[in-house]
């Protein structure tokens, strides 16, 4: 199924938390805001009750996404990370073959779970497509708005 949704353990453990807080914490918080905001009186002309109900309205439909998003996805284990070629999962150093040989290190993971400054990249952004079933010491190019880069794959880790 090309558009089921891909995380890694790491990435279902964390949704996990989150809606474990969304689901607790932040509902009681939502909840409160709306008792204290009808405690006002009229609700029909109540600015407070209406700034309360669309933050729980917002709330289950962020609860009911989450929950949604980890039924359907499919979770890639550690076990399943292979460090003979490059998947979700793998931690790749590559070298930027063209700018004096700059490393960087990149795991690819799916797309609800990338964070840049993490060095959490996308496996279909288009360096993690490139580099999706790279081997080591394969070099692959990679279009940017700035012109073909390329990256020498130096090493495939969990």
């Amino acid at each position: 199924m090309d558009d089921e949704p891909v995380l890694t353990a790491e990435g279902r453990k964390a949704l996990e938390e989150k809606l474990q807080y969304l689901e607790t914490t932040r509902r009681r918080e939502v909840s409160l805001q709306m008792k204290n905001a009808i405690d006002h009186g009229d609700i029909s002309e109540n600015a407070e009750y209406d700034e309360a109900r669309t933050a729980y309205l917002q709330l289950e439909k962020q609860i009911n996404e989450v929950a949604g998003l980890i039924a359907r996805a499919r979770v890639v284990e550690d076990s399943d990370i292979d460090t003979n070629t490059v998947g979700i999962g793998s931690l790749v150093e590559i070298e930027d073959v063209g700018d004096g040989g700059k490393k960087q290190t990149l795991r690819l993971v799916g797309p609800t779970e990338t964070n840049p400054d993490e060095g959490k990249i996308s496996h279909l952004c288009p360096i993690g497509m490139s580099l999706m079933h790279a081997e080591l010491g394969d070099v692959v190019a990679v279009k940017t708005p700035g012109g073909v880069k390329n990256y020498k794959v130096i090493s495939i880790a969990k």
